[in-house]
């Protein structure tokens, strides 16, 4: 397949959402762009898959590029699938089946008894209310087979921030037109052996049965603190240089509190928090809750995976070329040095200006980002009901944060993660997926977090398990891109909840290649469009007539009115 035209203003190598938006911003500007990438999916670390994809593509043999000069480093690693045998499926349905039977029998015992023992002679005989907990939906291997194309999984699960940078590129550039949101609706720690519903807000804290009530005294004063301080007051700057622990102790909060403030508040995956981190995040966090609900997050409907899609069909609305499938072999230079081109792997020859290239495709040029990098271990478990069913009328279950600090379960380290609800759809119909994450202690993720994620989910049937590896970067990177020889290289997504690393890394790489041009200006809505009337194209177009015939040669124009060609009428 030739790819045309072959000359670009930029070309852009892989399609995580970081290429993908600068992607987008050039082609906003005008600029000829060609997006390509080896995967026949949009993505790469930052793509959600359907379990049968996942399945399928876990046979496939693993992309690569023919080349000495290129090469391609796949994202996921250690990929393991444990689907629960249909025998054991069956049985748990029959347990779950006679918990359910014994649960109705005992409350019809317990209403015949109430009115046994009454005493009242007029008092009319109430009949025992109908049930009205549904039982749970019986899984059989064949139903679950069937739902697997209905399971979206993301490779790198993350949530927007509210009133956080991704919310607000959406809405500035007009991108989000392409998007769905579900609101966070809960967030769980594990707190003194159980996992209760983090108290997030005012109502919450003063609501929270685990807390007593001078802990949310105490609590209430040091969130108030955080809100109000500011950063240029001399109470903030008192603790700079101070890590996390000398502010909690300052304000007497116990352990159970300073866990879960930490848990729950501060939301970061870095081992050492600094005292004003903490202040920040805090601050940050509260100010993000009630725009869209009770929690300060959002998340896009069917994965995280949906949005580098969102910025690629921008930026294909506004010129730019997508080629997945295909791969360079070897990048070109200049006289000066300076990027000057690739070869794809079907030999065909493209010249550019600039290069944006994944952190995944290496040459001896462009080594592979090894500084600051952490190895996160995967677990995704599709469950028949929810790990924490829901006990208000009207309480939602669609997305759940879940924090698990250290020594909560025996973790050796923190465990993060969610819990998607079949309206967040990700999982199923009647179907959840819990997933959690932790730094790696190995290769093996399944060591890291299945003794976790099975303690959390004992009150489920467990219907699949799937465990992997990716390459992230570590919290708090540095951020700032280096134009090299026309060349940019991007990093690894960050491990952590938002987007704020990839969309500041963007900004900086659109501003080296276009320093001059604005980043990513909002689209015309169809609406603003101004089409011109049939009158005033007929009106143009006979202009345009008559200045044509006007700039011919008097006797070149005769023989075009005698030809019948153009005459004045057209």
């Amino acid at each position: 397949m030739e790819i045309t035209p072959t000359e670009y203003d930029v070309i852009v190598i892989g399609t995580g959402i970081t290429e993908c938006i600068i992607a987008a911003a050039c082609s906003r500007i005008g600029k000829t762009v060609l997006h390509l990438d080896i995967n026949r999916f949009y993505g790469e670390q930052w793509s959600s898959f359907t379990l049968t994809g996942l399945e399928n593509f876990a046979k496939d043999t693993p992309p690569s590029i023919d080349s000495e000069l290129f090469s391609y480093r796949h994202f996921m690693q250690n990929l393991t699938f444990k689907e629960t045998p249909s025998s054991k499926l069956n049985q748990e349905n029959q347990n779950l089946g006679q918990e359910k039977h014994e649960n109705i029998h005992k409350e019809e015992n317990t209403e015949k008894n109430v009115d046994s023992d009454s005493t009242e002679p007029n008092k009319e005989k109430v009949e025992p209310a109908a049930e009205t907990i549904p039982l749970k939906p019986s899984w059989t291997s064949e139903k679950l087979q069937k739902s697997k194309r209905r399971v979206n999984i993301d490779v790198t699960p993350k949530l927007c921030y509210s009133a956080g940078s991704m919310v607000d590129l959406l809405r500035s550039s007009n991108c989000s037109r392409y998007l769905e949101f579900k609101a966070v609706n809960r967030s769980f720690v594990h707190y003194q052996g159980e996992l209760i519903q983090a108290p997030c807000n005012r109502e919450q804290v003063f609501n929270c049965k685990h807390l007593k009530v001078l802990e949310k005294r105490i609590m209430m004063k040091f969130v108030t603190f955080a809100l109000q301080v500011g950063e240029d007051s001399e109470e903030f700057l008192e603790w700079d240089k101070k890590e996390d622990i000398d502010l909690y102790r300052s304000f007497k909060l116990t352990d159970g509190l300073i866990n879960l403030v930490r848990a729950s508040l501060v939301v970061s995956s870095k081992e050492k928090v600094s005292a004003h981190e903490v202040i920040r995040s805090i601050k940050f966090y509260l100010k993000n809750i009630g725009i869209y609900g009770s929690m300060p997050f959002i998340c896009p409907i069917y994965g995280a995976g949906e949005l580098p899609q969102a910025f690629a069909r921008f930026s294909a609305v506004f010129g730019s070329i997508y080629v997945l499938d295909i791969a360079p072999t070897e990048l070109s230079y200049d006289e000066t040095g300076k990027f000057s081109g690739l070869t794809l792997q079907t030999g065909q020859k493209l010249t550019g200006k600039y290069c944006v290239v994944s952190p995944n495709y290496t040459s001896k040029s462009l080594p592979s980002p090894t500084e600051g990098l952490v190895s996160v271990s995967h677990a995704v478990y599709l469950t028949d009901s929810s790990i924490k069913p829901k006990t208000k009328a009207g309480e939602q279950d669609d997305v759940s944060i879940l924090h698990i600090l250290p020594g909560c379960l025996d973790n050796p380290r923190p465990v993060s993660g969610f819990e998607f609800g079949p309206r967040s759809m990700l999982p199923a119909e009647d179907m959840y997926m819990v997933h959690l994450t932790t730094p790696s202690g190995g290769d093996d993720p399944a060591a890291d977090l299945e003794s976790v994620v099975d303690k959390i989910t004992d009150s489920t049937v467990v219907l699949y398990k799937l465990f992997f590896t990716t390459q992230m970067s570590a919290e708090g990177r540095n951020v700032d891109p280096i134009l090299d020889k026309n060349i940019i290289r991007t990093t690894f997504p960050t491990y952590n909840a938002g987007y704020s690393e990839c969309i500041e890394e963007a900004r900086k790489s659109f501003n080296l290649l276009f320093p001059e041009e604005e980043f990513l200006p909002a689209a015309p809505n169809p609406e603003d469009i101004k089409w011109p009337d049939e009158d005033e194209v007929e009106v143009e177009v006979s202009e345009l007539s008559e200045k044509l015939v006007d700039d011919l040669d008097k006797s070149e124009a005769d023989k075009v009115a005698e030809s019948g060609v153009v005459t004045g009428d057209d």
